[in-house]
């Protein structure tokens, strides 16, 4: 038996509290007793279907209690699952169910960009449409037997495939294995003040990293999971308090959203703890204004390439220090290196953010250079820069290979990026770098101007001179949206890719 298998924590948490709450749905409430008979009846289904260890298992799914049982029942007999991102184009669906050759996929019936994809994938085996309503899913297992399914699974075997989100080009395939995600659910619990019994909102996609260790977290601590896949800046105070939600996870956005809606109605939900928010940084001024009416947010900073979170920053750090990332978690060290020689930095100066520990990945899914390119004598290279202070807290600055540099000069564009966003006139806004014959690089914004706005170019670039240094913006481009992603990150590489087709179009 191995400790860090995941369908063994399924099953002790199922010996230990089986009558606790499992997973809460809007359609159903399972304790950890019927969650893993669920669970053993649906592995014995796809060990039927020939399903050996190894095999991909694909799920394009909302978040619904199928969710963490495909996950789980896949997990007890080897195979390894791989959620997409239910948000994409079928183009994009195509590349990763290609790029990962799935024997089975399941997939929620509402999603047409799957709809031309089915039955053309001679890999697949077997296409099961899930349908929560009338709960497809118990249907399909009924009969089979649900005791444990006698699979050797180890530590190391590959759990998790999960793709990154493509802000450089085509996503590539994060494998996790069952060690990872059991010592990012260690890292989690040991970290944050999680308890037995707790109880856990995830109204983020289940398909992110996060999505995928919380359900492990719940294993290892005993919590109930509650998932929904509707988020409405209002309703979501109701349902915290009918289901008495001690924990949830956010994004920026989100929580935004939570804060604007708590200035304009009366709201006490005594049961939430905490509100875990990443993604994205948070701004301190949400973080202070929760704080005000009582909620505590910590902030979460990690990768997929991380089993999730390398770091957490908590209230007690102290409100003063919200700016920051906060500490790494528990298992993992985190350093700051110079990207051109890999040599120590001290605190206070900017480099690459790495880190090492049991919750790094496995690799790239049939990608070894671009494997060795981030994992380089057992440290993570995360293509962060940022800077720690003389007592551990990490800032993260931006992106390495966001930043820009100017005769030797290098620009920050997050930083760049926040002097714009100060402006009243200004929606968003996104900064790259434009190659230039003599300085190398000059930096140009890319910015969204709020309806009725009338800003100019010069008062921008006079606003960012009267903070940064007279090369961190030399230029200004008026646009109606900035491009993004399915998971709503700006793509850098399209306004990268434009600026540089621009500038080689022009004479010069």
């Amino acid at each position: 038996m191995t400790v860090s298998v995941i369908g063994e924590l399924l099953r002790h948490r199922a010996r230990l509290s089986p009558d606790v709450e499992a997973v809460v749905s809007p359609t159903k409430r399972l304790t950890y007793r019927e969650y893993n008979a669920f669970v053993n009846k649906l592995a014995h289904y796809l060990l039927q279907l020939q399903v050996q260890k190894g095999d991909r298992i694909a799920l394009i799914c909302k978040n619904s209690h199928h969710f963490p049982i495909i996950y789980m029942a896949a997990a007890k007999i080897g195979a390894v699952t791989v959620p997409i991102n239910w948000r994409l184009k079928t183009d994009g669906i195509r590349y990763i169910l290609e790029n990962c050759t799935p024997k089975i996929l399941f997939y929620d019936g509402e999603f047409d960009e799957v709809t031309p994809l089915l039955g053309t994938l001679p890999f697949i085996q077997q296409e099961i449409r899930l349908d929560v309503e009338e709960d497809a899913l118990e249907e399909l297992v009924e009969g089979y037997p649900d005791e444990e399914p006698q699979v050797d699974v180890i530590g190391e075997d590959p759990a998790l495939i999960i793709y990154t989100s493509g802000t450089t080009g085509r996503p590539k395939g994060v494998v996790c294995t069952h060690t990872n995600l059991f010592a990012g659910s260690i890292a989690n619990t040991t970290t944050l003040d999680w308890r037995y019994r707790d109880r856990f909102l995830v109204v983020t996609p289940l398909f992110h990293i996060s999505g995928m260790v919380i359900p492990v977290c719940a294993l290892v601590r005993g919590f109930t999971l509650v998932v929904s896949d509707q988020f409405h800046p209002m309703k979501i105070w109701d349902l915290l308090h009918a289901e008495k939600i001690n924990m949830m996870f956010s994004v920026p956005s989100m929580l935004n959203y939570m804060y604007e809606s708590l200035k304009h109605q009366d709201v006490d939900v005594p049961s939430l703890r905490m509100i875990i928010c990443g993604g994205s940084k948070v701004p301190a001024e949400l973080i202070r204004g929760m704080y005000d009416f009582g909620y505590q947010v910590i902030q979460v900073y990690g990768a997929t390439e991380y089993a999730g979170a390398a770091t957490f920053w908590l209230p007690e750090y102290g409100l003063e220090t919200c700016e920051s990332a906060g500490k790494a978690v528990y298992l993992t060290e985190i350093k700051i290196v110079d990207p051109n020689t890999g040599a120590i930095l001290p605190p206070g100066e900017i480099g690459e953010v790495v880190c090492r520990g049991p919750l790094m990945f496995a690799g790239y899914w049939n990608m070894e250079k671009a494997t060795q390119e981030v994992i380089r004598n057992g440290w993570y290279h995360t293509r962060d820069v940022g800077w720690m202070d003389e007592n551990g807290l990490l800032y993260v600055v931006d992106r390495l290979r966001d930043m820009i540099i100017y005769n030797g000069e290098n620009v920050f564009p997050a930083q760049v990026e926040s002097v714009i966003n100060q402006l009243e006139e200004v929606a968003e806004s996104a900064v790259v770098g434009v190659a230039h014959p003599v300085w190398g690089e000059l930096a140009r914004a890319y910015v969204v101007r709020k309806e009725g706005s009338s800003i100019t170019e010069e008062e921008i670039i006079t606003h960012v001179r009267r903070y940064l240094p007279d090369h961190s913006l030399h230029e200004v481009v008026f646009v109606e949206e900035l491009p993004k992603n399915s998971m709503g990150k700006v793509m850098k590489h399209v306004l990268r890719q434009h600026a540089n087709q621009q500038k080689q179009a022009q004479p010069v």
